[in-house]
């Protein structure tokens, strides 16, 4: 059974179930390109969904501001990456745009001396993990500001409104309507088929001292995007294989933060932002919907990537149902 807090039960009493949708748009569902070789967008719909866990269990890692969880209305439908941003797409937008970036530098694991390394000799063109890594892997070694280079570079080549999803939009969509700890259960065990997260597979290849997800979900680490089953929404890869940055600044409540799923950001910037999802070595308790990260503005790791969010409203320019 779900464990549910006094707030959700309020909150089911006063708005009806946890994600308890508005009437759906016509889209909701749909997924569209708007060019060829743009991320492909999955179309989100309205809702009301319980941000944070108020009692996420003993075993399971929780900050205090997600631990105050809060009743968060998603006005409007909005387009999500249905995967996260592939190393192919990040490759045309440097061509295309001529971004540099800098300092180059990437946290990466060091094979060598068996731990993360913070040299600058890796980049997003060769992060070492996965070795060999093609077009289809999620794009990692990417900072905030290299990801917020990317969507405004998409905004003026598609002439759409891009940008990073707010935390609450992010935790919304990863939860596809659910109300249990990961969208395909509480069970960090069950979720092999849906997740590449610290599993055997990847405690056979990486000793990193914390516990795994003690199932096998065949990847050491980072995975091709799209392998694992998807959520409610059709989303793939909301958790596990790489972190994911939001628009949001890092705060340590959620006291105060928008109840309109919008970001929470401060007049001036911040040099912090909220990452989530976990990535391909996250053990269980940071494998979860809710849980949040952080890091500075400028972290560039080979477990960290991004996926893209975008306004509707405006008529896509190609759309297709799966």
């Amino acid at each position: 059974m779900p464990r549910i807090s006094l707030l959700l039960i309020l909150t089911c009493l006063l708005l009806g179930p946890p994600v308890a949708r508005a009437a759906e748009p016509a889209s909701a569902g749909k997924t569209f390109r708007d060019c060829p070789t743009c991320p492909e967008m999955v179309v989100i719909p309205p809702g009301v969904f319980v941000m944070g866990t108020a009692d996420p269990g003993p075993a399971e890692a929780a900050s205090a501001a997600e631990r105050q969880a809060t009743v968060v209305r998603i006005p409007q439908a909005f387009a999500l990456g249905r995967t996260e941003v592939t190393r192919g797409e990040f490759a045309e937008f440097i061509h295309d745009s001529g971004y540099e970036i800098r300092p180059p530098g990437c946290r990466t694991w060091d094979a060598s001396q068996a731990r993360f390394s913070d040299g600058g000799r890796r980049t997003w063109v060769d992060p070492g993990v996965p070795a060999a890594p093609t077009d289809a892997y999620p794009v990692s070694c990417v900072s905030w500001s290299d990801a917020q280079a990317y969507v405004q570079w998409l905004s003026r080549k598609t002439h759409e409104d891009y940008r990073l999803p707010s935390e609450a939009e992010w935790e919304y969509a990863a939860r596809g309507g659910s109300a249990t700890l990961r969208y395909w259960g509480d069970a960090p065990q069950d979720g092999c088929d849906y997740a590449n997260t610290y599993d055997v597979t990847s405690r056979d290849a990486y000793r990193l001292g914390w516990p795994n997800a003690g199932c096998a979900d065949g990847y050491a680490d980072v995975a091709p995007v799209g392998q694992f089953r998807p959520n409610a929404y059709g989303l793939y890869d909301m958790i596990g294989n790489v972190w994911e940055w939001t628009q949001d600044c890092a705060t340590d409540s959620y006291v105060g933060r928008p109840t309109d799923g919008s970001a929470w950001t401060w007049l001036g910037g911040c040099d912090r932002h909220v990452m989530r999802g976990g990535g391909w070595l996250s053990p269980p308790s940071r494998s979860r919907s809710a849980y949040r990260g952080e890091a500075p503005t400028s972290e560039r790791a080979d477990f960290l990537g991004f996926r893209v969010a975008r306004e509707l409203g405006k008529p896509t320019r190609t759309e297709s149902r799966r």
